[in-house]
């Protein structure tokens, strides 16, 4: 299933996002709720980048950084949801980027570069990586762009506060967490993620921008059974 015919059966109006992507060239400073997401206590312990208490019941989204649609959500739903739940302590979100479908690259050859880098990020520099999450999807250059070069994400990881840039630029050259960003690929097929954004809250997949008030429902029947 494509993309835009994921959003167009849950409801979403087709091109949407994709339009609104075209003209997204500026350079942003972030500062919201996404940014200052709280992380958990002992971030190495993750592998994919987490908000929220670690013992909490979890909520994995599922995005890709070349995506429009996963830029509307990230810099505007996900931070309600950070706010009203997360923040709170009733549960804890995770993100994975889906980079691979079908074996091939979505959105693009870069997208696995993205990925990696988003994943450096996470390991080498946790407490930015929100910031950088942010960051990036505020300043997403236009999905038919092959933008994710290493130079660009070490630029975004720079503008974005994240410290110790050349040790990510080093990882991302060397092609780390290929492993990790194949496995999301496996699990994602698992739990019948085929397009982005999507998030698996109890093993129900959902795309929140088709129904905002469906994701808050999923997500507090979640809380109220943990």
């Amino acid at each position: 299933m494509t993309r835009r015919r994921f959003l167009a059966t849950s409801g979403i109006v087709a091109l949407s996002g994709c339009l609104g992507s075209e003209s997204n060239e500026s350079s942003n400073t972030v500062d919201g709720t996404v940014a200052n997401a709280p992380i958990p206590s002992a971030p190495a312990s993750f592998t994919y980048a987490r908000t929220g208490t670690a013992d909490r019941r979890t909520v994995t989204y599922y995005g890709n950084w070349k995506c429009p649609y996963c830029a509307e959500f990230s810099t505007g739903f996900l931070g309600d949801i950070i706010r009203d739940y997360v923040a709170p302590g009733d549960i804890s979100l995770r993100f994975r980027s889906l980079s691979y479908v079908d074996g091939e690259p979505f959105l693009g050859p870069d997208s696995p570069r993205a990925a990696r880098a988003g994943l450096a990020v996470w390991n080498v520099d946790p407490e930015t990586y929100w910031r950088y999450h942010e960051y990036v999807f505020t300043n997403q250059p236009p999905e038919s762009e092959t933008w994710a070069t290493t130079d660009k994400l070490v630029a975004f990881a720079e503008g974005a506060g994240v410290t110790k840039t050349e040790q990510i630029r080093t990882k991302i050259q060397e092609q780390a967490y290929v492993s990790a960003i194949q496995e999301t690929s496996r699990v994602a097929v698992d739990a019948g993620v085929s397009a982005t954004p999507a998030l698996v809250i109890d093993g129900q997949t959902v795309n929140p921008l088709s129904d905002e008030q469906q994701t808050r429902t999923l997500i507090e029947q979640l809380t109220d059974g943990s």
